[in-house]
């Protein structure tokens, strides 16, 4: 990214924009790009999936790395809770997987590469084509559902969890990519929702440069002194934060 925290928000001015900055994505819709190691990334992804005591919370889970470190898994658990009958997971498998493994979970949907099964109420959607087309639509289709289900989503109530893109990265251009991210963030902003996708990379990496233009945050976490830490960088303002406590 050019200029990193060259308008570092340490001044209390700045500190101010960016806490408006963060209101207003919450109010209008966000997609934000999660980078960094993945061990540090359970405790930014609980926080992105928002408390769901005194609000409403619809959650979308995509799984798209087979290998989910143990702390997205945890932080999978905690978002569906009590509220299993409000989270959709969609699962995008591996081509190492078996057509045979893919089928058992649900009724064999392999006209569209898609496949169903329930997991504790939550509902879970196999999507077995590598195509970033389809995994488009079927995401889009679960929040069409979300839509009637809650009679209209509301600002910050839909809650996107994007587990990994390296998989989508490995397999496809990183143009291809960006072309996917960016109709799927304008999705997820349309109905005033959260998106957050985990990358775990480098902050100067070629992915991350190209990909960043897509995203209105990028939210770096590492591992300070045993505990995690993230600052944030707000790709159109250009303004990234101090390291803050996660």
């Amino acid at each position: 990214m050019q200029n990193r925290g060259e308008n570092s928000a340490h001044s209390s001015e700045t500190a101010a924009a960016f806490t408006r900055t963060l209101a207003g994505l919450k109010r209008r819709g966000s997609g934000l790009l999660l980078v960094g190691p993945q061990p540090a990334m359970g405790r930014a992804c609980e926080r992105f999936l928002g408390e769901s005591k005194t609000e409403p919370r619809y959650r979308l889970f995509v799984k798209t790395d087979g290998a989910t470190c143990h702390e997205h898994q945890k932080c999978e658990e905690v978002g569906v809770g009590s509220n299993a009958g409000n989270v959709k997971i969609i699962e995008r498998t591996t081509h190492t997987r078996s057509t045979a493994t893919v089928s058992s979970t649900g009724h064999d949907g392999s006209d569209h590469g898609i496949g169903h099964g329930h997991d504790d109420d939550s509902e879970t959607t196999i999507v077995t084509s590598g195509s970033l087309a389809r995994l488009g639509i079927t995401i889009s289709e679960a929040i069409d559902e979300f839509e009637r289900e809650s009679g209209g989503l509301q600002s910050g109530e839909l809650r996107v969890c994007f587990d990994s893109l390296v998989p989508l990265l490995g397999e496809h251009s990183h143009e291809s990519v960006f072309r996917f991210l960016h109709i799927l963030t304008a999705r997820v902003r349309n109905v005033n929702g959260m998106a957050h996708f985990h990358l775990p990379t480098e902050m100067d990496s070629a992915a991350v440069n190209t990909l960043a233009p897509v995203f209105d945050a990028i939210v770096e976490v590492n591992m300070g002194s045993g505990e995690p830490v993230h600052r944030w960088q707000l790709v159109q303002q250009d303004v990234t934060t101090d390291w803050l406590s996660l």
